[in-house]
């Protein structure tokens, strides 16, 4: 089994998962880091409830909030000024606080990894869980993929009341692209 980590860089790297989870962070406010990590357990068979996500949130929401969105906000602000002043040779910073940013993530995955290992997630998951009326529109997502779905289906209606937004069938379609990576 690999680590949450190796998960999240093997998964983020295919350009259609990237492009969807920037546009869930986005558009719909949801932890890119805390979605990798409901798609690694979910991928391994272990469907969460409400609580477990919001454990999950919960345990990395202030380094996120302090730390992360910080540095994301500054980098972006940087790539801004630096596309409008052709003359002012920043990269170099701005590839720096890139890199404080992707240790920052690295640091929220290794928080999620210790919390799940400590819940004993993946110890203990049922081979299948009984309960999926809650998702009967996806009969043709095989039962593997069902706890992916479920996972992803669940934390984004938490994301979209939080967004006050309504993408289902985006979100959908969202759902059935990270099955298939």
């Amino acid at each position: 089994m690999n680590s949450l980590w190796d998960f999240a860089v093997d998964f983020y790297q295919h350009a259609p998962i990237k492009t969807a989870c920037l546009t869930l962070q986005d558009e719909a406010a949801a932890d890119v880091c805390v979605l990798l990590a409901i798609v690694w357990l979910g991928k391994q068979g272990k469907q969460l409830t409400l609580a477990e996500i919001t454990l999950l949130a919960n345990t990395v929401e202030v380094w996120q909030q302090k730390i992360t969105l910080p540095l994301r906000q500054l980098r972006q602000q940087l790539k801004s000024f630096i596309d409008g002043d052709y003359s002012l040779d920043a990269e170099p910073i701005y590839q720096q606080i890139k890199a404080a940013e992707l240790q920052a993530e690295r640091f929220t995955l290794e928080q999620l990894q210790v919390l799940i290992d400590a819940q004993g997630w993946l110890s203990d998951k049922p081979a299948f869980m009984a309960d999926m009326a809650n998702i009967e529109h996806i009969e043709h997502i095989d039962h593997i993929e069902k706890p992916v779905v479920a996972n992803i289906s669940l934390y984004l209606s938490q994301c979209q009341a939080a967004a006050k937004i309504n993408k289902a069938q985006q979100w959908e379609e969202v759902s059935a692209l990270f099955v298939k990576y």
